[in-house]
């Protein structure tokens, strides 16, 4: 774990309350940072089922209630949903409705800015130490100081670019609704799978396929591709049986999700001259031992004309429940005069 990093029990000195809000769980902490070694540190962190709640802000309510102090915090709240002049734009991920107006007519007496959780993840990127990271492909280069893509799949697929500062600038984080854009078939078996998904809708973007209901939907395709019965319902289920290898088809299943990802991380590296990945969410650490051995790294790298670019680039995986808190903390220490 990052030494910029720790988990406390107390909450002292420069304060806000930090989210992560997701499809299925949210995750909250009452965040500090300052002192000799400018730490961030996170107190009282609790983790929820979202479906418990009726409203997200009940649940901030909720939180709020067992924690002394947090009342009277400001708050930046992750969440899983594009942001555009700092409201939600698309509610398509989230549990319930989020709104920038109906927060602060809750809570008038707090300043709260929506940031997306892909955003707040890229914002923690400072803060990583080689020890978060393992090594998927690529050689990791000290000298490397372009943008860093920060992308992974989990209800959806999210994405987003830190900027590293020059010339005295800051560093920038570059919002991105890469989930959303054309899925590209690369194979004969992925352009099966896309006419199958086009049955279901008229429009199939990257996280059709690239996130945990996206596996569902690679599975279903093949098992009727393959004129078989589905007997798995879950992503869960389609990645231990892969892992497990016990189930043919969940083994193709996470081999094209793999092979997928590989292609569309290298897709966005490319339009936007990043060279380093960051590999954040929850299925990328899961499936951690089956990714390594998988097509990812050869489909990220074959790029045609710019084989010999991405041959330099270098991927890296993170597992982190905690990230996006961190990176909401940071985000907050950035921006402290500026939150509204």
């Amino acid at each position: 774990m990052s030494n910029r990093l720790q988990v406390l029990s107390t909450n002292t000195g420069t304060s806000t309350v930090v989210a992560d809000i997701g499809g299925t769980h949210a995750r909250l902490a009452m965040a500090t940072w300052g002192g000799a070694q400018d730490t961030i540190s996170l107190a009282h962190l609790e983790k929820f089922a979202c479906r418990d709640f009726t409203t997200l802000e009940s649940l901030l309510q909720h939180y709020q209630s067992r924690h002394t102090g947090a009342q009277a915090l400001d708050m930046v709240l992750a969440v899983a949903a594009p942001i555009i002049h700092g409201d939600v734009a698309a509610q398509a991920n989230m549990p319930w409705p989020v709104r920038i107006q109906q927060l602060r007519q809750t809570f008038p007496q707090q300043s709260i800015t929506l940031l997306n959780d892909f955003v707040a993840l890229a914002h923690a990127v400072p803060t990583l130490q080689e020890a978060d990271l393992q090594l998927l492909c690529g050689t990791p280069s000290t000298e490397y100081a372009g943008p860093v893509l920060v992308m992974g799949p989990g209800t959806g697929l999210g994405a987003a670019y830190w900027l590293p500062g020059h010339g005295g600038q800051a560093s920038q984080v570059l919002a991105s609704e890469a989930g959303h854009i054309s899925l590209a078939a690369s194979t004969a078996l992925e352009t099966a799978i896309v006419q199958e998904l086009r049955k279901q809708w008229s429009y199939v973007n990257v996280e059709r396929v690239l996130s945990g209901p996206g596996l569902i939907n690679i599975y279903q395709a093949l098992c009727t591709l393959e004129a078989r019965e589905p007997h798995l319902s879950s992503p869960a289920a389609i990645t231990e049986a892969a892992m497990a290898n016990t189930d043919p088809l969940a083994v193709t299943t996470l081999n094209v999700f793999c092979e997928w990802l590989g292609s569309v991380a290298a897709d966005l590296c490319i339009s936007s001259s990043a060279q380093r990945v960051i590999l954040a969410g929850g299925i990328p650490s899961l499936i951690w031992p089956f990714l390594q051995h998988s097509g990812f790294a050869s489909r990220f790298t074959n790029k045609g004309v710019m084989t010999a670019v991405m041959r330099q680039s270098f991927v890296q995986v993170i597992d982190h429940g905690q990230l996006a808190l961190v990176g909401a903390a940071q985000f907050a220490r950035e921006h402290r005069s500026t939150i509204s």
